[in-house]
């Protein structure tokens, strides 16, 4: 089997289905997650995560600016360390330059990691530089918490679901990046809104604490493939069913807007369009009212948006209208491109 002939988490499995069971004591969450975690003694556990953005696969050249990129390429590893519940202190970077490529563009994406490594006080510590046939960003990033890390696998039935701020914007954001000329028909503030949320993503790295402080939530992961693959990942993790209900999930008007532009559906934006890093996560009942307060205290929006079941029940989402239907188990797929 040649690898454009499976999937990106089949080859995963394929790879690593031996390597799971050699984690030492040490070891808290190994493959499988957002990020591993290990326990380093004194009640401190290290989280440790790595993403990587490559040119025509997970961004257009000409359509980012290189501060943009840079920022973008560490948002998403900050993403990773909050998806756990800990802080983000150091960054690792390894890129692949084109030799034609201007010193300065180069400059410029290191500027852009900076100013956001700057604003969450985390220090970029080394990496590797090499030649690529294309521009290649891979940042690891190595975070900290007390107590365990929030994972994937400890929903239970009956526990809410819910997420972060608003969803399908990056998503919309690639659309209008695809599609110039039916862009020009929407607001200019709603353009580039989208447009920000798709190239600028912001990692919920202060909201993660407040989780951890007034929660924390039973299971958690950030949107990076998509709601549906996203909620997928937790309900395979955690054993459990889940109910999604359309009315209750937070959508702008801008994306309301682009999609009407643009003819599109802005619930498959919401579902499979991925890379809007916000949060979702499970929680138990009692605590909602808190975790809610203590998130919109940041400015940001808690939206519940279903509720956790039994396995038996499957995973299902409701309709504005109240027909229940199985949810589609697809996100992004990086080898989706060559089937």
């Amino acid at each position: 089997m040649k690898i454009k002939e499976t999937s990106e988490f089949s080859l995963i499995h394929s790879l690593t289905k031996k390597i799971r069971a050699a984690g030492s004591g040490s070891v808290l969450v190994g493959i499988g997650d957002d990020a591993a975690a290990f326990r380093m003694g004194n009640g401190k556990n290290l989280l440790i995560t790595c993403d990587m953005l490559v040119e025509g696969r997970h961004f257009l050249r000409d359509k980012i600016t290189p501060r943009q990129l840079g920022c973008k390429a560490l948002a998403v590893s900050l993403s990773d360390i909050a998806a756990m519940g800990g802080v983000p202190r150091f960054a690792v970077v390894s890129a692949g330059w084109t030799p034609e490529l201007e010193v300065e563009y180069a400059q410029e994406v290191y500027r852009g990691m900076g100013e956001l490594a700057d604003e969450f006080q985390v220090s970029i510590i080394g990496g590797d530089t090499v030649s690529a046939p294309q521009v290649i960003l891979d940042v690891a990033v190595i975070g900290e918490m007390d107590g365990a890390p929030v994972t994937r696998a400890g929903a239970k039935p009956g526990d809410a679901i819910a997420v972060t701020g608003s969803l399908g914007a990056s998503a919309a954001g690639l659309a209008l990046l695809r599609e110039e000329e039916a862009a020009a028909n929407l607001s200019e503030k709603a353009r580039q809104a989208l447009l920000r949320a798709h190239l600028e993503p912001y990692p919920r790295v202060k909201e993660a604490g407040m989780l951890l402080k007034y929660g924390p939530p039973s299971a958690m992961i950030d949107i990076s493939d998509g709601l549906a693959g996203d909620l997928y990942h937790i309900c395979e993790s955690s054993g459990v069913g889940a109910l999604l209900e359309v009315s209750r999930l937070p959508v702008s008007e801008s994306v309301k807007q682009a999609a009407a532009t643009l003819g599109s559906s802005f619930l498959d934006w919401v579902l499979y369009g991925g890379e809007d890093y916000e949060l979702l996560m499970t929680i138990p009942p009692g605590c909602v009212a808190g975790v809610k307060k203590a998130v919109e205290m940041l400015g940001t929006n808690l939206s519940v948006i279903g509720k956790v079941l039994h396995k038996r029940e499957g995973i299902k989402i409701l309709s504005k209208k109240g027909a229940a239907f199985e949810l589609e188990p697809r996100g992004f797929d990086h080898f989706a491109a060559f089937k």
